[in-house]
């Protein structure tokens, strides 16, 4: 369970909110391999939130989420609260490609539909990475897990990264994806995109997958060589054994691309589906579908006004697969991909509570592309609503340009852009036991302030917010910045880091940095001058992470507002303050040695 905190910073940028039809996935098919993968020429500008948590449903920290597909390739890290956004960006073809990753858990793949201009939202589970068991790579073994899993792999079978024959002890990770979980939106690699033998892109419906990793003692990847096979096993829950194949296909995933991969067969053996693999990543086994995408939008009907739904759970079920799910945009739209046509489909609306909302029957539907008329929702189910409008103005009492309106639940953030003149007006779903509360956050770097936060309950009354003041000063862990590196055409940003993950190097002193200095995920700053107070132009170059290059910064101007004690000649206990408007770093920051 997530846990509440009294202030939220909403990193979002304005967007504009357009009704659109679905999006349309042109492809280009140039890869000269033998695995043909879609090449998508649209560009796409929309913007991508979510959440990332484990399997509790405990937010995760500091997790690496990266837009595979973005132009330019976007990373982030999830702030305390496990969320994460990118925010007016452009990505290849009508759907997002993203890869989630956190120390001791299995990594998490996730590609979801997306309309344009709007806030996409999604959400991952991350496993934890337990050892099945240990394995001698002369004898090979089999291993089986409690949920029925299980794996046997060949003696003197194991390579390592450079595809040497590995000799000595190994560890087997190995967790079963449920297909009939009702978690499974949150847990399936990637989503039911395939590409199959003969080289066409399918759609899938999932009976299990199976995430697999081997690993040395000192945690250094493993797999199998060339021409060596190991056995998987699949348990096949009840609800799915009705309608099982005798004969099913194997898919991979291939994580670079985001797509599984056909690859063979498994048999279905009792209540198990077995096959053999020549490789590990994620697999798969899944019946080919004809698919057909459907896109829509719902509208709530409120004291004769039309309400969006903002960020509602939806979620499609039907006969030949389980349930998938995902979230509504901002304004109640939504995209589904690659769901079974030809047969009659099931819609589950659920609001913030966990509530059902709106249950609706569709189809059979063609294949291809499926524009649904508005689904209307009437106020006969109970729908409520808090009505919040207002205005809001900085601590000089201008209007708020470039600010948001964030909502905080229990489990999840959400965000509303202000109007360019700091005006707002939002109806705000509640529901039963509905707990909330709102901050206006006046996004420019030289005030990055809040407001304080109001609660709201399933009982509040309608709210005028009338010149509601965002000059609160923003809690330091809530500070950052965003770079973007034109040699290797990435854009990265980090948000809410507090005076321990920033430091910097003593002033006006040579520094090797490899020997002198450990360089750990944060930013170190190299300056020629002793600050002061107000803007300084930065001296030689920023470090940003261990796997970035140093970058010069000699054109970029910071402003420090408060500057701790001079601990040392040239050496002081802390600097604060942001970075001036750049195209090369952006932000606050806290810098302590």
């Amino acid at each position: 369970m997530k846990n509440s905190t009294t202030s939220k910073l909403f990193i979002l940028c304005l967007a504009l909110i357009y009704l659109s039809s679905c999006a349309t996935d042109e492809i280009i098919l140039e890869n000269p391999d033998p695995i043909i993968f879609p090449d998508p020429v649209e560009l796409l500008s929309t913007s991508l939130l979510g959440s990332v948590e484990d399997e509790a449903g405990i937010p995760i920290e500091g997790a690496v989420v990266i837009c595979q597909n973005c132009l330019p390739l976007q990373e982030t890290l999830t702030d305390e609260r496990g969320d994460f956004q990118f925010i007016d960006i452009e990505v290849k073809g009508g759907s997002a490609f993203i890869s989630v990753s956190s120390d001791g858990r299995f990594d998490g793949y996730r590609r979801y539909a997306l309309l344009e201009d709007r806030y996409n939202y999604t959400r991952i589970l991350l496993k934890e990475k337990l050892a099945l068991g240990t394995l001698q790579a002369s004898d090979g073994g089999e291993l089986i897990a409690d949920d029925g899993a299980s794996i046997t792999l060949p003696a003197n079978g194991i390579v390592d990264a450079s595809g040497q024959s590995y000799t000595g002890e190994y560890e087997v990770f190995l967790s079963w994806i449920d297909p009939s979980s009702a978690d499974l939106n949150l847990t399936m690699m990637g989503d039911l995109s395939g590409i199959s033998s003969d080289n066409e892109q399918v759609g899938l419906s999932t009976y299990g997958m199976l995430q697999i990793e081997l690993e040395s003692p000192d945690g250094f990847p493993l797999n199998l060589g060339e021409e060596t096979m190991a056995t998987l096993e699949f348990p096949l829950p009840e609800s799915l054994r009705a309608t099982a194949p005798a004969e099913i296909p194997l898919w991979s995933y291939n994580e670079e691309k985001g797509y599984w991969v056909e690859e063979g067969s498994a048999i279905l053996v009792g209540n198990k589906y077995i096959g053999d693999v020549s490789h590990f990543s994620t697999w798969n086994v899944d019946v080919k579908i004809d698919p057909v995408d459907i896109c829509g939008n719902i509208i709530a009907i409120s004291r004769d006004q039309e309400v969006d739904l903002s960020y509602f759970q939806i979620n499609l079920s039907g006969d030949s697969f389980q349930s998938v799910g995902g979230w509504l945009c901002e304004d109640g739209s939504f995209r589904f991909r690659n769901v079974p046509s030809g047969e009659v489909l099931t819609l589950e609306v659920t609001n913030y509570c966990g509530e059902v909302v709106k249950f609706i029957e569709l189809g059979p539907l063609d294949p291809g592309k499926e524009e649904l008329d508005p689904i209307i929702i009437s106020t006969s189910t109970e729908l409520t609503f808090v009505d919040i409008s207002g205005n809001a103005v900085n601590c000089d009492g201008d209007p708020v340009v470039d600010g948001i309106l964030g909502v905080e639940l229990e489990f999840d953030t959400y965000s509303f852009p202000l109007k360019p003149d700091g005006s707002f007006n939002f109806k705000i779903p509640t529901c039963e036991t509905f707990s909330a509360s709102i901050q206006i956050i006046d996004k420019d770097p030289v005030g990055f302030t809040t407001s304080l936060p109001i609660v709201l309950t399933e009982k509040s009354e309608n709210l005028a917010l009338e010149n509601l003041e965002v000059c609160d000063e923003v809690p330091e862990e809530y500070l950052f910045y965003s770079y973007f590196d034109a040699v290797n055409d990435i854009k990265q940003e980090r948000y809410f880091f507090d005076e321990v993950t920033l430091s910097y190097l003593k002033f006006g002193q040579e520094y090797n940095l490899q020997t002198d200095f450990t360089v750990f995920d944060g930013i170190i700053i190299i300056v020629s001058d002793a600050p002061s107070v107000g803007p300084s132009q930065l001296g030689e170059a920023v470090i940003l992470f261990e796997t970035m290059p140093v970058v010069a910064l000699s054109d970029v101007e910071v402003e420090y507002t408060e500057i701790g004690a001079e601990t040392s000649p040239g050496e002081f206990e802390f600097l604060k303050g942001h970075f001036n408007k750049s195209d090369v770093l952006q932000g606050g920051f806290s810098l302590k040695k």
